[in-house]
């Protein structure tokens, strides 16, 4: 029998050593606590895709102090095992035939285009982005942690603050703990949409000690 521990069991191990709960992890990571529920639970039908996922777990790693790549390898293995649980068996015996693979392909190919029509700006619109804090450039600041965050348009854009990605909420929110140095910091947030346009946006915060 293999001694191969399963993708919950390395999670949950990890977070028990460190003596974390979810809501904590998820407040140290900025990841939301129903990702770590859906994780931990095992139930991966509803985690997100798989570039989100990856970097969710690598961060998830960094934190409980595993390894990454391995917490990663495990869990993409279980996510082959179930999509190959659900497929139907093939019938060997049903007929192939021309005509049915056409219409087939034809009516893919009338819902992909009505799903395209009516999510056209979800792929190649301008993305837009509300920063909460800070609200405007010039804020001066004796706090030298402070906690940015907004939302963006759409949860699937891609949002970075000086060039680290942040991961957004479901709801499209967004929170960073952020270390003031002393004097004026810039910090830049970049929002881009899946195939469409990349929207820059800069704050400045003066630090004062």
């Amino acid at each position: 029998m293999s001694d191969k521990k399963t993708f919950q069991e390395l999670f949950s191990e990890a977070v028990s050593l460190r003596g974390l709960n979810l809501e904590r992890l998820s407040e140290m990571s900025g990841i939301s606590r129903d990702y770590l529920d859906d994780f931990i639970s095992g139930d991966f039908k509803k985690t997100p895709s798989f570039p989100y996922a990856r970097g969710y777990l690598m961060k998830i790693a960094e934190i409980l102090g595993i390894n990454g790549d391995y917490l990663w390898s495990v869990y993409k293995e279980e996510i082959a095992d179930i999509k190959k649980s659900d497929r139907l068996p093939i019938n060997r015996f049903a007929p192939k035939r021309k005509n049915r693979k056409i219409i087939s392909i034809a009516i893919i190919l009338f819902f992909v285009i009505i799903y395209l029509a009516f999510e056209i700006d979800d792929l190649l619109g301008i993305p837009e982005i509300k920063i909460n804090r800070p609200v405007n450039s010039g804020e001066i600041t004796n706090e030298q942690f402070i906690k940015i965050n907004g939302t963006v348009s759409d949860f699937f854009d891609k949002l970075t603050i000086n060039n680290e990605e942040i991961p957004v909420e479901k709801n499209g929110e967004f929170k960073k703990e952020y270390q003031l140095q002393s004097g004026v910091n810039k910090i830049e947030f970049k929002v881009k949409r899946f195939l469409g346009k990349e929207i820059k946006v800069e704050r400045e915060i003066i630090y004062q000690l």
